[in-house]
């Protein structure tokens, strides 16, 4: 059975909140729990090291800044 984990959000994207659940059955029984959880909230849901749900496979990887291009 796999694990779920919910991330609540913060309006900047960030983790406020990590719920892990075990009770979950499959990837649309956690994204609805997630979405009642969240109440309006941006949020994702993690299935073991996967994210299925949310924004986190459009972040960059790092968040320093790009370098300006040479001249």
């Amino acid at each position: 059975m796999p694990e779920y984990e919910i991330r609540l959000l913060n309006d900047d994207r960030y983790s406020v909140a990590k719920i892990h659940e075990r009770m979950l059955t499959d990837d649309e029984s956690a994204i609805s729990t997630a979405a009642r959880l969240a109440n309006g909230a941006p949020f994702e849901v993690w299935r073991d090291l996967d994210c299925i749900y949310g924004l986190a496979s459009t972040r960059p990887l790092s968040h320093r800044a790009p370098r300006a291009a040479s001249r």
